[in-house]
């Protein structure tokens, strides 16, 4: 099984900034520390994001594990927007309406890109137990709907956004069942 985790809220949260490499607040560690407390999961893996506030989560939820950091599964880049504040001007719009296209208007990652890349990582570690991974809103949106075979323009329709420390449980097994099996005679 894998677990998707958004680290719990930082500093970009509260000042609604773009990106950024924030740490969390006071808010965010005592409701990782509240979480933990919710939580039974104990993970053969743990990937996490190189930014400092999924690094933070991890290290209050899963306090003995030691984790891998993996920059497949950091924020998505916002290039010219990046750790700048989300206002009403082309970015949030672009963000809001049609995140496909973000990159044309940021100059930063494909979404797209980011989210089959991480995806393609997701399967490489199936094999390896119970995974979770802790990361950040638009990846997990964006995964959401590549797995669900989705345009990325639907990922606004996932509101709220993934709130922090919300956990996606994905089983990604390939399960199926034949429904007109005949014995052979």
């Amino acid at each position: 099984m894998i677990y998707l985790i958004r680290h719990m809220q930082s500093e970009a949260n509260v000042k609604h900034i773009a990106g950024g490499d924030y740490p969390l607040t006071e808010k965010g560690i005592i409701e990782a520390h509240e979480l933990k407390k919710q939580i039974n999961l104990k993970p053969d893996i743990l990937i996490v994001s190189p930014l400092v506030r999924a690094q933070q989560t991890a290290k209050i939820l899963f306090p003995e594990k030691e984790f891998i950091i993996d920059n497949d599964f950091r924020e998505i880049h916002f290039g010219n927007y990046e750790d700048t504040l989300m206002v009403d001007n082309e970015f949030s719009l672009t963000y809001n309406t049609t995140p496909s296209q973000l990159h044309k208007v940021t100059h930063g990652d494909v979404i797209k890109d980011r989210a089959d890349k991480a995806i393609i990582k997701l399967l490489n570690y199936l094999s390896k137990g119970d995974i979770v991974i802790v990361c950040h809103d638009t990846l997990i949106r964006s995964i959401i709907c590549r797995l669900k075979g989705e345009n990325l323009d639907n990922m606004p329709k996932y509101k709220p956004l993934i709130p922090n420390g919300c956990i996606v449980k994905l089983d990604l097994s390939p399960t199926f069942d034949i429904i007109n099996h005949k014995e052979d005679k």
